[in-house]
C-alpha cells in the first residue's frame, strides 16, 4: 500500500492535523471494463451507521461503473463482477446507487453479493431504473443527461433529479415521472431583462435538494437546478420561486450545512445550504437565499461532496467538504479552509466518495488509462 504526504494549509484547523490520506485499495478492473464514463460508490447504509457490525457483517463496497460503450457493471471490493442486462448503445453518463427496497439475501449466508438500486442516465436522454440487477422501469428526456441527484423530499422517498442538455428539469420516481420544468423558459420567466437572445446553451449542468424557510420561516424542501447559461433556479414542486444570476455556470453542487448560522442550530439542521462550484474555480454557499463566498480554487470545479465533520472528529459542526476539481489534485475543506489536499498519480476519470464502516469516508477514483482500467480507493480518515 502506497501512503502519500498530506499537504495541509499553514493554518489549517484541527481536523486537518487529524486527516491521514492513504491509497488504501487497488481494485484491476476486467479487460470488458473500457472507457469508464461514470461511477457510484455504495456501501450499505447499516454499516455506515452502525460501524460496531462491521465485525459480523462483511463490509460491502461496490461500484457501480457505466461506460461510453453503455455497459453498466457491479464490482465489488474483491474484484468480483457482475454485468447488468443492458443492451448497450449510448454512454452511461449518470449513475446514482442507493439502498434497495427489495429483499435480498444476507451476504454472509450466500456466495452472492447485496445489489443496490441503481440510476442510470445516457446519451440519449433516457434514465433507467434497475432492482436487483434487472431492469425495473425507464424513462425518456428530449436531450442527453446531465444531472442526476437524489431528492430529499420526504414525502416521495424513492425519488430522483433528472436534468438534460436541453434545460429539462424533472423529479421522478422509478415507476413516473412527478413533474417536469424547463430551464430556458424558467430563465426568461424569472430573469428581469432575460432575453431569447442569451439562451445560447440552456443545459442542466447540476441538481440537488435543499431545504430553506419559506416566507413563513419553516424549513422547506426545494429544488436547486444549475444552467450552463450562468443561473441557479429554486424550484418548488416544479414551479420557479426564485432566480440567482452568477459570475460563471455552476459546473456541481451539494447540500448539507457548510457555514455556522446564527439562526441555525447545527446539531439538528441538515441539508439546509447548498455549496455551489463554478467554471472560475470559486466555491459559493447558498444559505437563505443568499450566496456567500467559501473559497476560491486554482482549477475549474467539477464534483462537489459533503461529509459530516463527526465522521473525522467526535463533535458536531459544518460538513466537511471534498472538491474535485479539472486537475489530478482533490481539495478537502472544512469552514472555508483547504485542510488537506490528495494528488493522484493519474488524472482521475471519474470520482466518488462513501463511507465504509471499518474505514471511514474514503475517495474512490478511476485510472481509465491503458488497456486495463482500475478502481482507487483513498482513506480520508
Amino acid at each position: 500500500m502506497q501512503t502519500k504526504r498530506v499537504r495541509l494549509s499553514s493554518d489549517a484547523s484541527d481536523i486537518g492535523r487529524l486527516l491521514e490520506i492513504s491509497s488504501k485499495q487497488v481494485i484491476q478492473l476486467s479487460s470488458t471494463i473500457k472507457d469508464v464514463s461514470a461511477i457510484a460508490a455504495w456501501t450499505p447504509s447499516q454499516m455506515k451507521q452502525n460501524p460496531a457490525n462491521a465485525s459480523t457483517k462483511p463490509n460491502t463496497l461496490c461500484f457501480v461503473i457505466g461506460t461510453s460503450a453503455g455497459s453498466i457493471s457491479l464490482v465489488y471490493e474483491n474484484g468480483m463482477e457482475i454485468t447488468l442486462e443492458n443492451p448497450g448503445g449510448p454512454a452511461v453518463v449518470r449513475l446514482l446507487a442507493k439502498d434497495s427496497t427489495a429483499p435480498q439475501t444476507e451476504p454472509s449466508q450466500s456466495s452472492t453479493r447485496p445489489i443496490p438500486d441503481i440510476i442510470a442516465g445516457d446519451a440519449d436522454g433516457r434514465v433507467t431504473a434497475y432492482v436487483l440487477g434487472q431492469v425495473f422501469s425507464r424513462i425518456t428526456l428530449p436531450a442527453p443527461i446531465s444531472a442526476l441527484s437524489l431528492d430529499l423530499n420526504p414525502n416521495t422517498p424513492s425519488s430522483f433529479l433528472a436534468g438534460d442538455m436541453s434545460g429539462t428539469v424533472a423529479s421522478c420516481h422509478t415507476q413516473n415521472t412527478l413533474w417536469k420544468a424547463q430551464m430556458d423558459s424558467l430563465v426568461l420567466l424569472m430573469a428581469p431583462g432575460s432575453s431569447s437572445g442569451q439562451l445560447l446553451d440552456p443545459a442542466v449542468s447540476s441538481t440537488c435538494s435543499v431545504w430553506l424557510p419559506d416566507k413563513h420561516g419553516l424549513l422547506t424542501n426545494y429544488v436547486l437546478a444549475a444552467s450552463a447559461l450562468g443561473f441557479l433556479q429554486l424550484l418548488s414542486r416544479g414551479t420557479p420561486i426564485h432566480t440567482i444570476s452568477l459570475c460563471a455556470p455552476a459546473a456541481c453542487m451539494c447540500s448539507g450545512v457548510f457555514i455556522e448560522s446564527e439562526t441555525q442550530d447545527l446539531s439538528r439542521s441538515k441539508n439546509t445550504q447548498a455549496i455551489i462550484g463554478d467554471e472560475a474555480g470559486q466555491l459559493l454557499v447558498l444559505e437563505n437565499f443568499e450566496l456567500v463566498p467559501y473559497a476560491q480554487m486554482e482549477f475549474p470545479i467539477s464534483q462537489l461532496f459533503a461529509l459530516p465533520l463527526r465522521l473525522f472528529v467526535d463533535q458536531e459542526g459544518p460538513d466537511v467538504v471534498v472538491c474535485v476539481t479539472r486537475s489530478d489534485t482533490i481539495y478537502v475543506l472544512h469552514q472555508k479552509k483547504v485542510i488537506a489536499t490528495y494528488t493522484a498519480d493519474f488524472w482521475p476519470a471519474v470520482v466518488d466518495v462513501t463511507v465504509l464502516a471499518d474505514a471511514g469516508p474514503v475517495l474512490v477514483l478511476v485510472n481509465s488509462d491503458g488497456d486495463n482500467g482500475s478502481v482507487h480507493v483513498v482513506s480520508l480518515k
